[in-house]
């Protein structure tokens, strides 16, 4: 041991003898600071080097000190830097040196040299002490008090030393003020935590607080100015913890009956009832301050708070005892914010032990449910938050130890109804306005169908400002949920439903929705079977009994809404509520709820047609949950397996003369949804509209709102043809029309052969007497004309068929299917309603014969009548204009031309005459539209020259062919290379609509060659145009020469 010792004393002779040498040298002047640092740094690693070894004691701490008074005894001449070094080494000696065998002068006069260096007198020039020699300092000081307190000897506490402490106190106070660095306030605060812990004299200590305790309010009260860390907060409430404890704690007042503290100028302090009755409410206005870091986000400030509550209720409970309540309050707010179980094992455990924290609690508790719904009425949402906070953690507590349940379960469910109807009263005009959105139709909800979705939107405080009130209301429902009470707060919420007070009723349903509302994939609380017996009232409050029950109280709104004539005059809320308590019920029950859903099926279809956007999406959102719940494939499915009660629902209200909008929108959404596949059950109903069509023909709206339905049910048959079933048996025929071959002579001379040939074998084969004639003289004309031996008769025989034929035989053939047989009859329908005065039945009406002739062309028994029926009521739209008392927008004129165009199409041959009829009117109406847009734009297109028209008889054949090349338009044609074709105005539209039919007409219908070459002399001028790509196959396909040569000729 000895050896161990000479060694070390050997590592640190060296540099201490170069230290003492270098600081007398620079006494001398003869060496500067810089010198004396660099001998002191080896000194500083051998003391620290031997210290973490445990081999200093107290002889080789004196000795190592011994060179450092040289530096302190010049310590005015010094830097910072080599006072802070020499500081660091006498720390080194007191906490591994002396410890605690230092002597009492030598503490004192150590403690007296610290606070010189932190603090210069008056009549010292030295420069500021820096943060790292304060922190060094103050360091020093707290293991200085610590050694002395652990040697026993009251060093601090004689009359002559209470000047050394108020200076001490004085600088570390200052420092924890004023110090802009974090680490010197905290090494003052351990310091005097250490002075403070260190003293028994309670007189002096008491003489200490006021002063300590002002500064401490002042260094801990949340400011903007001065934020301090959170170990600095910590520093600061444990010294604030240990100076009340050790002055104002019930064991040390009872235990001093009267104490004195000597003055040298003959002052007492009597700590007598007086004193204590004058202190104690400075202390709790101190801490109405402190405990504003209650809602301090650091875990280890909460933790320090909560010392200092518990020290307050279990070691001052008399002497503080007019602070309780706000202690109690900050105990129920740190068990929010703690994140440990601490403060909740705390305040259990105090409410058990301590009847008087009980009591006030429950008056805590009573005083903030009166309190909720005016602070909910706040526009402020952080006071929200506390307050809910606070009733959810003091409730839970109380249920936990007190004996009154059923009084607390009561309770709850009617503060909560009170303080969210509040709230909802307070945003109501902030809802309105943010839930003010566009009507969406049905078109729009179908995507929104299709993605499923199966989460309702918030229906009540749900604006931007009440985001983190709602958090914690959720939060206080799922800590209420996991509770045991949690059931029988639930049916207090459900006996409020039927509160007559709206905003009460809204708050309660929506509280007891949430409360019901399980954990993903749980339907069934376990521990409703756990129990053996259960009494009827345990039953009551079962999870399947509280959602039954919701679901009755709350299905009235729903059933109701659906028979008023206006839903949106009901609370849209409480209905929105009824849709989700309807979902939760079909969860519970699965597919045993699908009797019900004869009941509530319908009305949430009649939701669909709401003006309230939210109410649309909910019910929505209602279909695809409820689709899910009662193990249905999809919506569609759904829909399918209920439509007979639909429809017949849907019929009812129609023969009743009840057209309301929400019925039709029934309807619409069901097509949307279920597509084709419905059809087959729409025969009765849509022979209601046509009733309905009847009987309020005079109502334009109305009639646009029905053919609007109509439309949507061939719209959807276009999307799925296969389910219509409609075919004609043969296949399809190509009607093409193909450009005719020119005859040569020898052809002629072959073709006269053939025909001579051929009647003289009739004339010997077949001749017989015809006797009287057996049918109509007009079919014995038309056969008569079809067998003429002229080739030209006999090809415009071939195709033009002037009647349809009749119907198939059902005899004969297979019957039409019930969807193909419900899409004729509509387009029957359709033709007398194309006179309505309203445009946009006109619009509607002409759009849904389009898809009607695609859909049923394949079956020519029954399409061709279609066509024969609608012809007459289709054509006047198109040539409109010599009917004065009806002028037809150019859209209208445009989907006319569509129509027909479709037609031609669909019919081919079948139109030929009917097409020669209106050839000049559709002619006429063509130029007219091409001149309007010559008048307004010329030279648009890239090729330059005179105007190019096609005479009306150079494309009957190629020998006559001619083309015209002037400045001005002749006869035959319409002026080329002036027409701008590129902008959208109607009238280009309309354009590409009327070519598009003269188009169809070349393709499909085989007219007189006269009216063939119009065609052709019409489009011509447009094979340069941005119809070019339309018109050119037409034309090339009729007369391909004649097209070469007008390109021939535009180029030249």
């Amino acid at each position: 041991m000895a050896q161990i010792r000479q060694q070390a004393f050997l590592r640190l002779r060296a540099p201490c003898v170069e230290l003492s040498s270098t600081a007398l040298k620079f006494k001398a002047n003869q060496v500067s600071a810089k010198a004396v640092l660099l001998a002191l740094e080896p000194v500083y690693q051998a003391l620290q080097s031997l210290g973490n070894e445990n081999l200093l004691d107290a002889k080789l701490a004196e000795y190592a000190f011994f060179p450092l008074t040289h530096i302190f005894n010049q310590s005015r001449q010094f830097p910072s830097s080599v006072l802070e070094l020499t500081v660091k080494c006498v720390h080194i000696l007191v906490s591994q040196g002396w410890r605690d065998k230092i002597a009492p002068e030598m503490g004192k006069q150590l403690l007296i040299l610290m606070g010189l260096l932190v603090s210069p007198s008056a009549g010292q020039h030295s420069e500021p002490a820096t943060d790292e020699l304060k922190v060094a300092a103050f360091d020093c000081m707290s293991d200085l008090i610590l050694q002395l307190s652990k040697s026993g000897a009251d060093v601090l506490e004689g009359p002559g030393e209470r000047r050394i402490v108020d200076q001490l106190v004085y600088q570390l106070l200052e420092s924890m003020a004023d110090a802009p660095s974090d680490m010197v306030q905290r090494s003052a605060a351990q310091a005097l935590f250490q002075l403070v812990n260190s003293i028994t004299d309670r007189p002096l200590l008491a003489s200490l607080l006021p002063r300590t305790v002002s500064t401490l309010v002042k260094v801990l009260r949340p400011s903007t100015e001065a934020r301090r860390t959170r170990k600095v907060l910590v520093a600061y409430l444990n010294l604030l913890t240990i100076l009340l404890k050790k002055v104002l704690a019930d064991s040390a007042v009872s235990s001093t009956s009267i104490d004195m503290v000597g003055r040298t100028n003959d002052d007492t302090i009597i700590l007598d009832e007086a004193w204590l009755e004058a202190t104690v409410p400075q202390i709790d206005i101190a801490l109405v301050q402190v405990i504003k870091l209650r809602t301090h986000d650091s875990p280890e400030v909460s933790k320090a708070l909560l010392d200092l509550c518990l020290t307050i209720i279990e070691d001052c409970p008399q002497t503080l005892a007019r602070s309780l309540p706000l202690i109690v309050e900050t105990l129920v707010v740190l068990c929010r914010f703690s994140e440990s179980s601490e403060a909740n094992a705390a305040l259990r455990h105090i409410m058990i032990s301590r009847q008087d924290v009980l009591d006030v609690l429950k008056a805590k508790f009573y005083d903030w449910s009166q309190a909720l719904p005016r602070v909910m009425q706040g526009n402020d949402d952080r006071p929200k938050q506390h307050m809910l906070d606070q009733v959810a953690t003091s409730f839970l507590a109380l249920t936990d130890v007190s004996d009154s349940m059923y009084e607390l379960n009561a309770a709850i469910g009617s503060i909560l109804v009170d303080g969210i109807s509040a709230a909802i009263a307070s945003t109501s005009t902030k809802s309105s306005l943010v839930n003010e959105a566009p009507y969406s139709s049905g078109a729009d909800l179908i995507p929104n169908a299709r993605q499923a979705e199966r989460t309702f939107a918030p229906v009540v405080l749900n604006h931007q400002s009440q985001r983190g009130s709602t958090q914690a209301i959720n939060k206080l429902i799922e800590a209420l949920k996991d509770h045991q009470s949690a059931k029988a707060v639930t049916r207090s919420l459900i006996d409020h439903i039927q509160d007559p007070d709206n905003n009460r009723s809204l708050s309660a349903t929506w509280l007891a929705l949430r409360f019901v509302q399980g954990r993903a994939g749980q339907l069934i609380d376990m521990d409703d079977f756990i129990m053996g017996e259960s009494s009827p009232s345990d039953l009551s409050l079962s999870r399947p009994f509280l959602i039954s029950d919701l679901y009755a109280m709350t299905l009235p709104w729903l059933l109701e809404s659906s028979e008023s004539y206006n839903i949106d005059k009901a609370d849209w809320r409480l209905i929105a509520f009824s849709l989700e308590a309807l979902v939760l019920q079909a969860t519970q029950l699965g597919s045993s709820y699908r009797p019900e859903l004869v009941e509530t099926l319908f009305p949430v279809l009649t939701l669909l047609g709401s003006r309230n956007p939210m109410l649309q999406q909910h019910a929505m959102t209602t279909l695809n949950l409820l689709a899910t719940a009662c193990d249905y494939a999809s919506v569609s499915e759904l829909l399918i397996e209920n439509v007979d009660y639909l429809i017949n629902a849907l019929a009812l209200r129609l023969n009743l003369f009840d057209v309301s909008r929400e019925g039709l929108q029934v309807l619409s959404m069901m097509i949307r949804l279920c597509g084709a596949k419905v059809l087959p059950y729409l025969d009765d109903l849509i022979g209601s509209i046509f009733g309905a069509l009847d009987n309020f023909h005079g109502y334009p709206a109305l009639v646009e709102q029905l053919f609007e339905i109509l439309k949507l049910v061939v719209e959807e048959s276009t999307k799925q043809p296969e389910l219509l079933a409609i075919d004609s048996g043969t296949p399809p025929k190509d009607q093409r029309i193909t450009q005719s071959n020119t005859s040569t002579f020898e052809d002629i001379i072959n073709d006269l052969q053939a025909r001579k040939e051929r009647k003289s074998k009739t004339d010997d084969e077949h001749e017989q007497i015809t006797s009287a004639p057996h049918r109509p003289w007009s079919s014995t004309n038309t056969d008569n004309h079809v067998e003429d031996d002229d080739p030209q008769h006999e090809g415009e025989g071939e195709g033009a068929e002037e009647e349809p034929p009749a119907p198939a035989d059902k005899s004969n053939g297979a019957a039409v299917s019930k969807a193909h047989q419900l899409l004729l009859n509509i387009g029957q329908a359709a033709g007398p309603h194309l006179s309505s005065p309203s445009a946009k039945v006109r619009l509607t009406l002409l759009a849904l014969l389009q898809d009607l002739c695609l859909l049923l062309e394949k079956d020519e028994n029954s399409f061709l009548p279609l066509v024969n029926a609608v012809w007459p009521a289709v054509v006047p739209r198109l040539v409109s204009s010599k009917d004065k008392s009806m002028h037809d927008m150019p859209y209208t004129i445009q989907a006319a031309a569509d129509t027909i165009a479709i037609i031609c199409q669909a019919a081919g041959n079948f139109m030929s005459s009917r097409i020669d009829e209106i050839f000049s009117d559709a002619e006429a109406l063509f130029r007219q539209t091409y001149e309007s847009l010559s008048a307004l734009k010329t030279g648009r297109f890239p090729h330059t020259g005179g105007n190019v028209q096609l005479n009306n008889s150079m494309v009957s054949s190629e020998q006559s062919l001619a083309l015209r090349v002037s400045g001005e338009p002749g006869d035959g044609g319409v002026s080329r290379y002036s027409v701008d074709t590129t902008s959208r105005s109607s009238n280009v539209q309309l354009l590409g609509a009327l070519t598009g039919l003269f188009v169809s007409i070349l393709n499909n219908v085989r007219v007189s060659d006269d009216n063939a070459d119009r065609a052709f002399t019409l489009l011509a001028p447009l094979l340069d145009s941005r119809f070019g790509e339309q018109v050119r196959p037409a034309l090339v396909n009729y007369n391909e020469d004649a097209v070469w040569l007008l390109e021939r000729q535009s180029k030249d």
